[in-house]
């Protein structure tokens, strides 16, 4: 083998091993960059519920921008389904201006029940609320 075989060989080694070494960093790097991304803005499916034996209920929640919305008056049972990040605050309540029977509200967490509250005549209104985790 004569000297220039053998930079040549040296040569061919170090940009193969300098390839390895970028092909690890990116994937890390990608890693990294996607873990993140996902834990900085996690998001939650949030859905309210109400019932109430009047047939409809002034209802107030928050809404997919973050905001309170203003009361409405709504048919019920009453569903609504929002997505939402964690750390917001969410609230819903009802009110039955029927003041007769039971009012309910819900709200469910990715489809699991996360807080609730019922009344009955002469409680007419009830609230749910709490941070998203």
């Amino acid at each position: 083998m004569t000297i220039e075989e053998k930079s040549s060989s040296r040569g061919t080694g170090a940009i193969g091993l300098a390839i390895v070494v970028i092909v690890i960093v990116a994937i890390i790097g990608i890693w990294l960059a996607k873990n993140q991304s996902s834990d900085n803005n996690p998001m939650r499916q949030v859905t309210y519920i109400v019932n109430s034996d009047g047939g409809y209920a002034q209802i107030i929640y928050t809404s997919s921008v973050g905001v309170i919305t203003e009361p409405a008056m709504m048919t019920t049972p009453f569903s609504r389904t929002i997505t939402l990040p964690v750390g917001i605050e969410v609230f819903l309540t009802a009110s039955n201006p029927s003041q007769n029977g039971k009012i309910s509200c819900e709200i469910k967490i990715d489809n699991r029940e996360w807080k609730s509250s019922r009344g009955t005549h002469p409680v007419d209104s009830v609230a749910c609320g709490g941070i998203l985790k």
